[in-house]
């Protein structure tokens, strides 16, 4: 077993990572982990931009309100306000460094709209591959950095402890050697994500199952609000359950919805198809339940065909692919699930409850998001928490090196892997049906009562981390959590919305789980 040294630690190679790792650089020596290759987290398939203020005519005020309304009463205004005015002067020093943002043909930065935004204030990359631009660009940056290691196929199993319970590392598999490697850190930065992919329809990739939840309940640190799941409203609908997000600046360009009747159902809604996405979403699942398609239709055969081809070809051509023509007849959509709320508990500088460990991006919750995420308020997290992170602590009195604590090597049993691939579908579509867009309480205590039922099917090897039971294990007990804090959560709020309760604001949520090294 291998043992590495370094000043910082970074678990996770999305937007929140690759920005930490670039700003750790200069600080000191730095080890990123990413469980697959450098590209293949949720910020690559981001189609949203980067919401900031870069014009005379948006201010700061305004963006705080627009996040703070999008939030239904939930948000840390402070946090809110470091949030927008350190975002806009990060997306500034990325525009300094070269970031390609896209521009108009005069030079300007194009700004377009999205729900909930009272100003053009989003800027893309790439059309609608913003996440995928942003993520090459950082890439660009981590491998010109010396001080910067990568370890790709790396999957974090347990973060060490020192003798004063701060974090001192984590063990990692090597799935492409089958070896085991101990990095040991005075500062470890989770950014793993969120656990979209817990739900049978998802914009996620398929690893984006809450396991840094895990790591980071397990070192003693707190994970709350998991009932707020945001439901992307247009992701293109399949029988098949095959989805792929349409990007609602589709919406800011002009795009409609729909019904099959082909009227159009939002016309009269305050903020029509530009209100919050919690707002858009039950507006479509409403609609869906008053016909006989399980969809709606995305209609853009108004707009110029050019403009789209410009600025949404990515998007086009997916949905050609699929044999929709766009140009003749609406697109089919209908909510997915797209971005998780909760996740570990920080203070705005990215600290958890255990010191030396950090949360940065879609993992943690600083606050600045509430009931319901403001569209390309994200990415724009990323930026500002990830270095916030870095700075925190890279301030800390560093403790000397740690012992290794005893603890077991994990291993993989192939011939576990079906089993849990079938017991995995089953559970997305369980969490789907009952824990999905909307809820109640039958439904709720109906899909715990099955969770807890599977997860006492779990096999585990005695004594031995196996790597197929032990993600088994994780996923259903953060599952169970989910689905506790939607019952206890008894009214409507944001994304979090029961049908058999009235409408309000709750104390947040608090819900521990059985994680994935249990």
């Amino acid at each position: 077993m291998d043992t590495l040294d370094c000043d910082f630690l970074v678990l996770g190679s999305g937007a929140a990572g690759l920005y930490a790792a670039w700003q750790a650089a200069a600080l000191g020596r730095v080890i990123l982990v990413t469980d697959g290759a450098l590209a293949s987290g949720s910020s690559y398939w981001a189609q949203g931009g980067i919401a900031a203020v870069t014009t005379d005519d948006d201010t700061l005020e305004a963006h705080v309100a627009d996040t703070l309304a999008a939030g239904r009463g939930l948000c840390d205004r402070a946090a809110v306000e470091l949030l927008v005015a350190e975002g806009a002067a990060a997306v500034r020093a990325l525009i300094a460094a070269g970031m390609p943002f896209d521009r108009q043909a005069d030079g300007r930065l194009r700004r377009g709209l999205e729900g909930g935004h009272s100003h053009h204030r989003i800027l893309h990359a790439l059309g609608v591959q913003t996440g995928k631009a942003l993520v090459d660009f950082l890439i660009e940056r981590i491998r010109d950095c010396a001080t910067v290691t990568v370890v790709e196929h790396g999957f974090a199993h347990r973060l060490l402890r020192d003798a004063a319970g701060d974090c001192a590392g984590a063990r990692i598999h090597r799935r492409d050697t089958g070896g085991s490697l101990i990095v040991r850190s005075p500062a470890t930065i989770l950014a793993t994500g969120g656990y979209s992919a817990l739900f049978e329809r998802t914009t996620n990739p398929p690893g984006a199952l809450g396991v840094g939840l895990g790591l980071a309940y397990d070192a003693g640190a707190r994970c709350i609000d998991l009932e707020f799941v945001q439901f992307h409203p247009t992701a293109f609908y399949e029988r098949e359950g095959r989805t792929f997000l349409i990007s609602e600046a589709l919406r800011g360009a002009g795009a409609t919805l729909v019904n099959e009747a082909g009227e159009r159902f939002l016309a009269d809604a305050p903020g029509a198809e530009l209100a919050p996405r919690d707002a858009v979403a039950a507006a479509i699942t409403a609609e869906i339940g008053r016909q006989h398609q399980p969809y709606v239709g995305l209609d853009l055969r108004h707009l110029d065909p050019a403009m789209l081809e410009q600025s949404f070809g990515f998007i086009m051509a997916a949905i050609a692919e699929r044999g929709i023509d766009a140009r003749r007849e609406p697109v089919p959509v209908a909510p997915a699930a797209h971005y998780c709320i909760g996740g570990v508990a920080t203070d705005r500088h990215g600290a958890t409850d255990v010191p030396g460990l950090y949360a940065a991006g879609e993992v943690a919750v600083t606050g600045v998001h509430g009931a319901n995420r403001l569209a390309s308020n994200s990415l724009l997290e990323c930026l500002v928490f990830g270095h916030r992170a870095v700075a925190h602590a890279a301030e800390r009195d560093r403790p000397r090196r740690v012992a290794v604590e005893p603890g077991h090597a994990l291993v993989v049993d192939p011939a576990r892997r079906d089993r849990f691939m079938r017991r995995r579908r089953e559970l997305a579509a369980l969490m789907m049906r009952h824990v999905g867009l909307e809820r109640e309480r039958a439904g709720l205590e109906a899909a715990l009562t099955a969770i807890e039922a599977a997860r006492a099917e779990s096999s585990p090897i005695a004594g031995v981390p196996e790597y197929f039971s032990s993600l088994d294990r994780h996923i259903h007990g953060l599952a169970g959590a989910i689905a506790r804090a939607a019952l206890a959560r008894n009214v409507s709020v944001g994304v979090h919305r029961r049908r058999d309760t009235r409408a309000g604001a709750a104390a947040r949520g608090r819900a521990a789980f059985a994680s994935v090294t249990s």
